[in-house]
C-alpha cells in the first residue's frame, strides 16, 4: 500500500514542480530568470550608452526609474513566493519550493530506497541485473552485432548509479543498504535552510515594503528600515533557488536536470536598437502625459455633494 500512496504523493509533488499549471515552481523559475536576463541587458545598454558633458547616459530618467522600480519589486515578489512555507494542498494552498521540500518531509516515511526502485521502474537487485545484462550481450555479439545500445531493462550501470545516489540520501553506506532505507530527513531540513537563509532579507523586505505598506512602528518591530539588498543579493538568492530546485528534480522527483534561463524561439533583440519614440513623437507622448494629469486632477474634486448622490445611487440600486 506504501508504494501506491508513494506514487500518488510524487505524481502530487511532480505537478507541482514541473506540472501543466500557471504558478508550478519551474514556470516561476523561470519567468524570474527570464526577467532577470533582460534586465542585465538593459543594464548593459546602461553602460553603452551615450554619454553627455556630465557623463551622465542620455537616457530617460522617467522611463528607466520606472524599470528599476518594477523589475526589483516583481523580483523580490518572484523570490518570496517561492519561498512561502504554506501547505501546497487545500484550499489556501501555494505552489513554492518550500512548501514542496516540507511536504516531502510530512510523507518522509514513503521516500524508502524500494519505493524509488519500483516507481522508476528499475530492478532492485544489483546482481539480477548484472546477469540480465550479460545475457543480453552475449545473444547480440553472438549475433555479429558490433556496436550494442544497452536497453533501461538491462543496463546495471544505471541501478548502481541509482543505488549510489540513494546511500547519499539517506545516509546509509553501501554494505548497510536496505529496501527501507529513507531519504534523509536532515536533508531536507538543510535545503529548506539554505533557501530561506538566502532569501530572509528579501522575504521582510516585501512583507514590509511590498505586499503590505508596513506603519513605522511595524518595520521597526524586525529593523526593516536597515534592510540593504543590492543586485549580488538577489543574483545570490536566484542561484540557490535553481540549485535547490534542480536538485530536488534531479534526485527526488522526474530525474530531470534543468537550464533555467529558456531558449527564445524567436529574435529576442529584433529592433532593440530602435528609440521608443523619434524626436518628432514626443508631443505626442507628453500629450498623453498631460491628458492622464487633468483627469487624475478631477478626482480631486470628489466631495460631499458626490457622496451624497452616489449613496443615493447605491441604495437605489439595492431595493
Amino acid at each position: 500500500m506504501s508504494l501506491e500512496q508513494f506514487k500518488e504523493k510524487r505524481k502530487q509533488w511532480i505537478f507541482c514542480f514541473s506540472g501543466d499549471e500557471r504558478h508550478s515552481i519551474i514556470r516561476q523559475i523561470y519567468n524570474m530568470v527570464w526577467n532577470a536576463a533582460v534586465f542585465k541587458v538593459i543594464n548593459e545598454a546602461r553602460r553603452i550608452a551615450t554619454k553627455n558633458g556630465q557623463k551622465q547616459a542620455e537616457l530617460n530618467g522617467m522611463l528607466h526609474r520606472f524599470i528599476d522600480r518594477c523589475f526589483f519589486d516583481s523580483q523580490l515578489l518572484a523570490v518570496r513566493r517561492l519561498c512561502d512555507l504554506y501547505p501546497f494542498e487545500g484550499s489556501k494552498g501555494v505552489f513554492s519550493l518550500v512548501s514542496l521540500i516540507d511536504d516531502m518531509k510530512k510523507h518522509i516515511e514513503l521516500m524508502t530506497r524500494a519505493n524509488f526502485f519500483a516507481d522508476e521502474g528499475l530492478e532492485y537487485d544489483i546482481e539480477t541485473i548484472r546477469q540480465k545484462e550479460w545475457k543480453y550481450f552475449r545473444k547480440h555479439t553472438k549475433n555479429g552485432s558490433g556496436a550494442l545500445w544497452i536497453p533501461n531493462d538491462v543496463d546495471s550501470h544505471s541501478v548502481e548509479q541509482r543505488h549510489n545516489e540513494l546511500d547519499a540520501l539517506t545516509n546509509v553506506n553501501k554494505e548497510q543498504r536496505s529496501p527501507n532505507d529513507t531519504v534523509s530527513v536532515d536533508m531536507l531540513n538543510f535545503l529548506i535552510d539554505k533557501v530561506t537563509h538566502s532569501t530572509d532579507n528579501i522575504k521582510l523586505r516585501v512583507d514590509k515594503y511590498i505586499a503590505h505598506a508596513a506603519s513605522p512602528e511595524s518595520r521597526q518591530v524586525i529593523n526593516a528600515d536597515e534592510i540593504s539588498l543590492t543586485l549580488n543579493c538577489l543574483w545570490e538568492s536566484h542561484r540557490i533557488i535553481c540549485q535547490v530546485a534542480n536538485f530536488l528534480d534531479m534526485y527526488l522527483l522526474s530525474r530531470t536536470s534543468h537550464i533555467f534561463l529558456p531558449t527564445p524561439q524567436y529574435d529576442h533583440f529584433e529592433f532593440i536598437e530602435n528609440p521608443l519614440v523619434s524626436a518628432e513623437q514626443v508631443e505626442l507622448v507628453s500629450n498623453a502625459w498631460h491628458e492622464f494629469h487633468c483627469e487624475t486632477e478631477s478626482w480631486g474634486s470628489w466631495g460631499i455633494t458626490n457622496l451624497k448622490e452616489e449613496m443615493v445611487t447605491h441604495v437605489q440600486a439595492k431595493q
